[in-house]
């Protein structure tokens, strides 16, 4: 071997491993896109009438999804899916990850057979570090006299997409004409999700988006449909579309790049996909995510007044301006004031310590992006 080869072998292990393999770790880097998407099975069966899990599998693999919300999964249920566990054949012909929530968990027909179960699931082609099956108020439909009350079937999903830590949520609400159990539904959500601050929530919501009961959800989460401006969503019935019930929602710290319907008559429902930009870490993107948690802050009493609420806002659209105008050093000396901003309110106790810790982390993520420009 010549002498130079020897040289460099010698600096090489001279180096730290993370400088020798290290990829590039800019701000930019943190940066990444998933496609997400939610579908409502009604089991496997088209607007034929014929159960077929390839057709679904099919639908799915067209639309290159990477995170699936599934509404109306049949595991060993009846008949209608030949008693198979619906689920865990999509993941393996798929070759994704999957959790199921059951809503309705009962007994076998007969003893040594497996339990019927219906509800909600998630595929990804990501690890699925933790879920859980939680609790939303429910009226049953397998009940003979059925009241509100809680039950399971909200399904609760931690996905690492590649270094983005992404809580995911799958609901499917309350189809009655009476809004009042989606109303609780909403609110039950929210409690839950609140855990968490960089979420995607999707489901059949059996609700436009302009009721009444929706309206909660959108002072956390952005609607990706109305951001993207791209048509009218429907997506039931499949065969002749005229209501948009099938939802993409995402946390204001995540940008929505572009959402689609997808043509497919392997269900009663049409499948919805969106390409959303992801930061790994959980920080928001832009100063106008900033401005939708002060807002959505103000209305949960997170922020004590409106002049409070008013100061950040103010600094927030001043923000806005230079980071539109690519005004390097104007972002960077006005977040300071911000965080100096945040830091009073603390002082005074006119935020919480959940509102102050959430907005000083992204504009601390802000300030390092720019820095690094």
């Amino acid at each position: 071997m010549k002498k130079w080869a020897f040289v460099l072998i010698f600096m090489l292990l001279l180096l730290p491993l993370n400088t020798v393999f290290a990829k590039n770790d800019t701000q930019e880097g943190r940066e990444l896109t998933a496609t997400v998407a939610t579908y409502n099975l009604h089991a496997g069966i088209g607007t034929d009438g014929k159960y077929d899990l390839d057709r679904i599998a099919a639908t799915i693999r067209d639309m290159d999804a990477e995170v699936i919300g599934l509404q109306e999964v049949d595991v060993h249920w009846g008949d209608r899916s030949n008693n198979e566990n619906t689920i865990k054949l999509l993941a393996e012909k798929l070759d994704m990850e999957y959790f199921f929530a059951p809503i309705y968990d009962f007994d076998p027909a007969s003893a040594g057979e497996p339990r019927r179960q219906y509800g909600v699931a998630i595929l990804s082609k990501y690890p699925i570090v933790s879920a859980a099956n939680r609790n939303i108020t429910r009226l049953s439909t397998q009940d003979p006299d059925p009241e509100p009350k809680l039950a399971p079937g909200f399904l609760e999903a931690q996905i690492n997409i590649n270094g983005a830590n992404v809580w995911f949520y799958v609901t499917h609400l309350d189809y009655r004409g009476d809004p009042s159990v989606r109303e609780m539904q909403v609110q039950d959500m929210l409690k839950v999700m609140s855990e968490h601050q960089y979420n995607i929530l999707v489901g059949d919501m059996n609700a436009a988006a302009e009721a009444d009961e929706l309206q909660p959800l959108f002072l956390w989460f952005s609607d990706s449909w109305a951001m993207t401006e791209s048509g009218n969503g429907y997506t039931y019935p499949a065969a002749s579309p005229e209501k948009r019930i099938d939802m993409i929602l995402a946390s204001p710290r995540m940008k929505v790049n572009n959402v689609q319907v997808y043509s497919s008559l392997a269900s009663d429902h049409l499948p919805v996909a969106a390409d959303i930009t992801l930061v790994r870490g959980s920080h928001s993107l832009t100063t106008d995510g900033m401005k939708i948690l002060v807002e959505a802050f103000l209305e949960n009493d997170e922020i004590a007044s409106e002049e409070a609420a008013h100061a950040l806002t103010m600094h927030l659209q001043a923000l806005h301006y230079y980071e539109s105008h690519g005004m390097k050093d104007k972002m960077i000396k006005h977040l300071g004031t911000f965080a100096g901003l945040l830091q009073q309110l603390k002082i005074n106790e006119a935020i919480s310590e959940h509102a102050y810790t959430t907005l000083q982390e992204d504009a601390e993520y802000l300030q390092e992006k720019w820095e690094s420009k």
